[in-house]
């Protein structure tokens, strides 16, 4: 057995004309640093009658099924962009590759916030954290939503802390945190199945690269764990992130960044340890906890690096 990480591309020839055709590969996940990664690709989606809406942002692993999920971002371009009409749900995307579509219900008027989207597992549904990071496109921010696992499934905004839950939260035009995240890794391996992380390596959201503690009961996010190099200095990135907790052995935290690169994360446990949603240790980011971000390598991923192919979405299955 091994850990295998996944991930999936925007659209390979850039042609809306014909649809989209999502790229997914799949990469053995180092166990330490050691420069380039090789990946293969297993399969392509195609969602030529969801062309405007396909870009599959979010991976999760189901811990029961151990294959992989894949959740739409919210909208796709520009401030004036529709609200995605269509939650679209693409299981089994990893290998054997075998792709099925199905398109959740909504809860009432709820309808996701933001344009980047992350998601994940827990063993009763799938989690997914949807937010903007660019004031230029509305309020920066985030919100966690739940999709039940049958088919189609229900949406859902999880929004039961603070004040009530408004009306442009509902509809999606406001956030429910002020946070902006768009990685979500849930961890199946300790009981109870709610402890959760989720990432920003973004800068253009007004901070630095973060963790945050997310209450998948609530919707809540905690105060920030800035992210650091194993030198010591700020992680500095400006770019989409996945996140995915390991199922095999000893547990690790795996960050992703769109352009391929790899990053364990170690030191956010004694966070997690920490009661409610409070931090455990003091002098990061406005008082917040530390975590170290390491280099693992890089995923040499067509188009990648040149940013002519963001790959967003990340997961790891044990295999």
């Amino acid at each position: 057995m091994a850990l295998y990480g996944y991930t999936i591309g925007e659209d390979s020839d850039g042609n809306a004309s014909n649809g989209k055709q999502l790229d997914v590969y799949r990469f053995l996940i180092p166990s330490g640093p050691g420069g380039s990664i090789t990946p293969t690709r297993v399969g392509t989606v195609n969602l030529a009658a969801n062309a405007t809406t396909a870009d599959l942002e979010g991976l999760g692993t189901n811990p029961i099924t151990g294959r992989v999920g894949a959740v739409n971002e919210a909208r796709v371009t520009g401030a004036t962009t529709p609200i995605d009409p269509t939650v679209t749900v693409v299981n089994n995307v990893d290998q054997p590759f075998a792709p099925a579509t199905t398109s959740p219900t909504r809860t009432g008027s709820d309808r996701r916030f933001g344009f980047e989207s992350g998601a994940d597992f827990n063993r009763s549904a799938l989690y997914n954290i949807s937010g903007n990071p660019n004031p230029a496109n509305g309020p920066v921010g985030s919100s966690l939503y739940r999709i039940t696992t049958a088919t189609p499934g229900v949406i859902s905004l999880v929004d039961n802390f603070g004040p009530a839950t408004t009306a442009a939260q509902r509809q999606g035009t406001q956030p429910t945190n002020s946070q902006f995240a768009d990685g979500l890794a849930i961890d199946n391996l300790n009981p109870g199945n709610t402890r959760a992380l989720a990432s920003d390596f973004r800068t253009n959201d007004g901070d630095g690269n973060q963790l945050y503690k997310v209450d998948l009961l609530t919707g809540q996010l905690s105060a920030p764990i800035a992210l650091r190099t194993a030198s010591g200095q700020a992680l500095n990135l400006n770019a989409d992130s996945g996140l995915s907790f390991t199922n095999l052995g000893s547990q690790r935290l795996i960050g992703w960044a769109e352009t391929g690169a790899v990053y364990e994360i170690t030191g956010y446990q004694d966070e997690l340890a920490a009661s409610g949603l409070g931090l455990g240790s003091a002098g990061g980011a406005n008082g917040a906890g530390f975590a170290t971000a390491t280099l693992l390598g890089n995923v040499n991923l067509p188009n990648a690096v040149s940013g002519v192919v963001d790959y967003e979405g990340f997961t790891i299955v044990n295999e």
